[in-house]
């Protein structure tokens, strides 16, 4: 063999190598992470805080207690070393309670609280309610009875900028002066009221504002 047989046999030899290294590389370097696993991660984060919140009758920071937990679950996806931000978007908007942001890098992933056990009604009366936003718009229509049993069938939850959001159930709060939360109606009987004034005070009936919120 020459020396340009040889110089081409060890050219061609480099590249095959280079080319198993790059091969190699290529199947063994982690999947990068997208939304689902963000999604997932923080439904099981989510559903692990309602647990924790009704065992010990509410937490102490329900944000951070989230936001590491969805740090846990993406580390045991393989996804370690992120840093999670969660952005309340109902600070501002008294219509954005059911939903918040979670921020990864440069991902931005809407999560909604569809679903979800309401840790407040879990803690103070034992009911196994799941939230789920009240799809009759306006509120007013509750005055229509039609309206109003259907809505109680459902145990459907209302946008309230006086109600308790998500994180402040999970502190077993019924109020929150920062951000916009939501309401569900409790009943005994005839008797009707939103949940968080009567967890507060014990009483039966709608207050002027929440009866003209709901038609009544």
């Amino acid at each position: 063999m020459g020396p340009y047989h040889r110089a081409f046999a060890i050219a061609l030899g480099c590249s095959a190598v280079l080319a198993v290294g790059l091969l190699r590389a290529y199947l063994v370097a982690p999947a990068p992470l997208t939304s689902a696993e963000i999604l997932l991660a923080t439904r099981r984060a989510v559903d692990e805080a309602v647990e924790t919140a009704i065992e010990r009758g509410g937490l102490r920071d329900a944000e951070a207690f989230v936001t590491r937990f969805i740090s846990v679950q993406l580390e045991r996806m393989e996804f370690g070393g992120v840093e999670v931000r969660l952005r309340r978007p109902n600070d501002l908007n008294p219509w954005a309670p059911f939903h918040f942001f979670v921020e990864i890098g440069d991902l931005s992933v809407r999560f909604d609280i569809d679903g979800t056990r309401d840790p407040l009604l879990a803690i103070r009366l034992g009911l196994d309610v799941r939230i789920r936003a009240d799809p009759n718009h306006p509120y007013a229509s509750h005055g229509e009875p039609g309206i109003l049993a259907v809505c109680l069938a459902h145990r459907y939850y209302h946008a309230a900028p006086d109600g308790p959001d998500l994180f402040a159930r999970l502190e077993n709060k019924t109020r929150d002066p920062y951000h916009f939360g939501f309401e569900t109606f409790v009943t005994d009987g005839d008797r009707l009221a939103v949940d968080h004034i009567y967890l507060e005070t014990g009483a039966w009936g709608l207050t002027v504002e929440q009866a003209v919120r709901y038609g009544r």
